[in-house]
């Protein structure tokens, strides 16, 4: 898979203005990009922790804050500058999500069982804990257009559907809900018009929803891209750019669409258990973090219509979940060390071993 060189779709019909836009780009690209480097781990800071796991985490940009969403350990605040941890935000047990709103400097994390944890960005105060309408969340992203922060609710089994809870940006109070046909959506992101776009895991489609208006505007299918599990979005080019696991004969890959139409121009081979895809406006590079391979792939954005993978960069094993710094390009990822176990007639189940959490921080 390493070995493949893909290449993008060059000859698709391009947004008004699309032409220019992929002239800056491809300019961009080889004034900057080739110049940017490999990444490299450049520290691992190991924090206090329990045996629990983890999944998504958001970055203040402006305060150097990562906040990490440890689950039972509750909502970490790592400062990325001075690489250590500043606080456990009190009433955050259970975290398994979070998102912010810096204009509101309002932050809204949820948690594994259900609540709403609302708190101020700046002095790191909790402000409510609250119980919602899910019996837990999975993901969650801020709109600015709307103004409402969306987090992915408990799938419901029985009707193979999610809900997708809506709240206030300046309160963090609820304000409305979706209900998506699916069973596994995963992780939300704006793309800054006012829509949320979602992957379904398991219908091989993402979905965008109206922030405002709370309804499903329409869904894009993939093409050869199983198992979407995480996306980015780069709103100048109206790029989406989809991680996806794969399945059986459908390789790991990440998928570039229209996002206007949903037109698929490309798929690039990544590696696999893909959790996280980020976006390096500056460097014009796509980055997935893919836990099982223990690797991120890098995808060099040469046009808006044209991509190459550009290396592989080997990580550490469940390294899966993290942030990008905007204004350094440096990735920040965690993971623990762990065992996974195997009992007669029991899925398998992974035990995380207690103060071997960690933060991983690569750059150029």
């Amino acid at each position: 898979m390493l070995g493949l060189k893909p290449s993008g779709v060059r000859d698709a019909r391009p947004l008004r203005g699309g032409f220019l836009v992929a002239a800056m780009l491809s300019a961009f690209a080889a004034a900057h990009g080739a110049q940017a480097g490999s990444y490299h781990l450049e520290k691992q800071v190991t924090v206090k922790s329990s045996d629990t796991g983890w999944d998504y985490n958001s970055l203040d940009q402006v305060r150097g804050r990562m906040f990490i969403a440890h689950r039972k350990d509750g909502l970490q605040v790592y400062d990325i500058h001075h690489a250590r941890v500043v606080k456990t935000l009190a009433q955050s047990t259970g975290t398994n999500t979070s998102a912010l709103a810096p204009e509101f400097d309002v932050g809204l994390a949820g948690t594994t069982d259900g609540y709403v944890v609302v708190f101020r960005i700046s002095s790191l105060k909790t402000l409510s804990r609250y119980k919602s309408d899910t019996d837990g969340f999975d993901g969650a992203t801020f709109d600015k257009v709307s103004r409402r922060f969306a987090m992915i609710g408990e799938a419901d089994s029985a009707n193979k559907t999610t809900p997708v809870l809506f709240f206030d940006g300046t309160t963090g109070k609820a304000v409305g809900s979706v209900t998506i046909d699916s069973v596994k959506v995963d992780a939300p992101r704006s793309d800054g018009a006012g829509n949320i776009l979602m992957p379904l895991r398991d219908k091989a489609r993402i979905v965008k929803v109206d922030a405002r208006t709370m309804k499903v505007v329409t869904t894009f299918p993939l093409d050869d891209c199983l198992q979407p599990a995480a996306l980015e979005v780069d709103s100048a080019a109206q790029r989406i750019f989809v991680g996806c696991r794969g399945k059986g004969d459908s390789p790991p890959g990440l998928a570039v669409l229209d996002a206007a139409s949903g037109t698929q121009l490309a798929k690039l081979p990544i590696g696999r258990g893909v959790d996280e895809v980020l976006f390096d406006e500056r460097a014009r590079q796509i980055v997935t973090a893919n836990g099982e391979d223990a690797n991120m792939t890098v995808i060099q954005q040469v046009s808006a219509n044209d991509y190459r993978v550009a290396e592989t960069v080997g990580t550490q094993p469940m390294a899966r979940t993290g942030v990008m710094d905007a204004e350094t390009g440096k990735i920040y990822l965690v993971n623990a060390r762990y065992v996974i176990k195997y009992e007669e007639g029991r899925a398998p189940a992974t035990h995380f071993f207690p103060d071997t959490f960690s933060v991983l921080t690569y750059a150029r």
